[in-house]
């Protein structure tokens, strides 16, 4: 009896943690002042003005209650802000968008919401062909898309997926020194042909003089293909921010030639990933994705073809409601990244989410890289807080949770592997499904939240902010955590 060949070990990848700060137990930062603050100052009214005392108290109990109390993964004040800045856009009539085809309006071929401040320039790609690069008006930003062509982990050993995903990872950590580059995003569309284009190619290639049972067989095997027929489409979008440039580009010529510069350097380092780059996207492709996402109808006859013209790519009606987001013939609901894997997982952990479903589904992977020189202050401020909270636990003779002596732990090992040269970032999940009928959003959602669960991650519904998220999962660069933000573009 001859001894079993060992098998191949999975290579586990991990150590994902949200930034959390000096906050006490599960307070951010914020909530743990506004807690002491509000315990602090009824106490200081009683000795300076104890008429004033018990209404402190009053507030002071709303206050802790607001930050404490969690609905849904979210502390009740930011349920709360939410609900008041959706009514005030919703009676200001921003979450609404009507259109005509004789309206005149001066910028009427502006996307809806987030969206509007994003223009297409045609610009030389410097390979003899046209490539399009995203304006964001608003911040100046200026943002390449990548059409891309994975090549899957199914056919792949575990050696080939290892230095795949350390190739990756070089990436990201290269991303930390190059201050053009803001953000890096990867999009992955998906949804359900019908059939349709394996249809069209065989009724294409088909000879009219063909055996009858060669036509049954290909008959019968077409019929087939509804169920299992599908369309992906992945795309990496590049964000580049030419006001870090050194020196400043003084014009936008200037600023698109710079962006040229270094977007050959991300095409490059995502041949070692295990990824094909397909080409850089036209405006014309652009655009037909837009409508698509806009007007899934629309994907049969406009999914291998491009726009002509920009003014067609967003929806001539769209409405926001509180969880969900109408638009054209579609009806949206999105959701964005709450918790990420606690666990090690292997490389094929997002499969689940990925694989194409009954329903049509965009996800993008959003992730900005902290330049080199401010990585190792974030990770060491974090290793610092963890011993804060440690120090308070021990202070206030409660024992530590394993939570949290699991979180210091991480946050130690990343301060030991950004000395050893790895890259630091944050990152974040947008997921939009989108359905033509409303009696199917029930299933449709049921199926993402399943999906996620399956890949190990936890899913909030952004409710109050649907179109917002719908834009981000788009991957044309446009950013959330830049709307808190005021900014100047050129």
């Amino acid at each position: 009896m001859s001894a079993a060949e060992p098998q191949d070990e999975v290579r586990l990848y991990g150590n994902w943690r949200a930034e959390r700060g000096w906050g006490i137990g599960a307070l951010s930062t914020s909530a743990t002042v506004t807690v002491f603050v509000s315990l602090l100052v009824p106490l200081l009214a009683v000795s300076i003005a104890p008429v004033a005392a018990l209404p402190l108290a009053a507030v002071a109990a709303i206050a802790i209650a607001a930050v404490v109390v969690r609905i849904g993964g979210s502390t009740a004040s930011d349920v709360l802000t939410r609900r008041v800045r959706f009514h005030r856009a919703k009676q200001a009539g921003w979450t609404e968008l009507s259109g005509g085809v004789l309206t005149e309006h001066p910028r009427a071929t502006d996307l809806p919401g987030v969206l509007a401040p994003l223009a297409p320039l045609d610009v030389d790609d410097g390979r003899g062909a046209r490539q399009a690069l995203m304006w964001n008006r608003r911040t100046g930003t200026l943002s390449a898309v990548l059409r891309c062509s994975p090549i899957g982990l199914d056919l792949a050993d575990l050696d080939q997926t290892d230095q795949w995903v350390a190739s990756w990872g070089g990436l990201l950590a290269d991303l930390g020194f190059q201050p053009l580059i803001r953000h890096i995003s990867v999009t992955v569309d998906s949804a359900p042909s019908g059939g349709t284009t394996v249809r069209d190619v065989i009724a294409r290639r088909l000879d009219p003089g063909a055996p009858p049972l060669s036509r049954t067989v290909l008959d019968e095997l077409t019929a087939l293909t509804p169920a299992t027929a599908a369309e992906v489409d992945t795309r990496v979008t590049v964000t580049f921010d030419p006001n870090r440039a050194t020196p400043r580009p003084t014009d936008l010529l200037a600023a698109v030639t710079e962006v040229g510069r270094w977007l050959t350097g991300i095409e490059t380092g995502l041949a070692g990933c295990g990824v094909a780059v397909l080409g850089r996207a036209t405006a014309g492709w652009l655009a037909g994705r837009i409508r698509i996402a806009f007007d899934p109808a629309a994907r049969p006859y406009v999914a291998h073809a491009e726009l002509q013209d920009w003014a067609e790519a967003g929806p001539v009606a769209a409405i926001e409601s509180w969880d969900s987001y109408r638009h054209e013939g579609g009806l949206s609901v999105s959701w964005a990244l709450r918790d990420a894997p606690r666990q090690p997982v292997a490389a094929g952990v997002l499969a689940p989410l990925l694989s194409p479903g009954p329903f049509p589904r965009r996800i993008t992977w959003l992730y900005h890289p902290y330049a080199a020189d401010e990585a190792a202050a974030k990770v060491e401020a974090e290793v610092t807080s963890g011993q804060i909270r440690s120090a308070w636990a021990a202070r206030t003779r409660r024992d530590e949770t394993q939570r949290e002596r699991d979180d210091r732990t991480r946050a130690q090992q990343s301060a030991r592997e950004e000395a050893a040269g790895a890259g630091v970032g944050r990152f974040t999940l947008y997921v939009t499904t989108t359905v033509t009928h409303d009696l199917d959003l029930p299933a449709a959602v049921a199926d993402v939240e399943q999906r996620a669960g399956q890949s190990k991650l936890r899913l909030r519904q952004m409710r109050g902010a649907q179109a917002a998220t719908f834009a981000a999962a788009l991957g044309l660069g446009t950013d959330p955590s830049d709307l808190t933000r005021h900014h100047t573009g050129r």
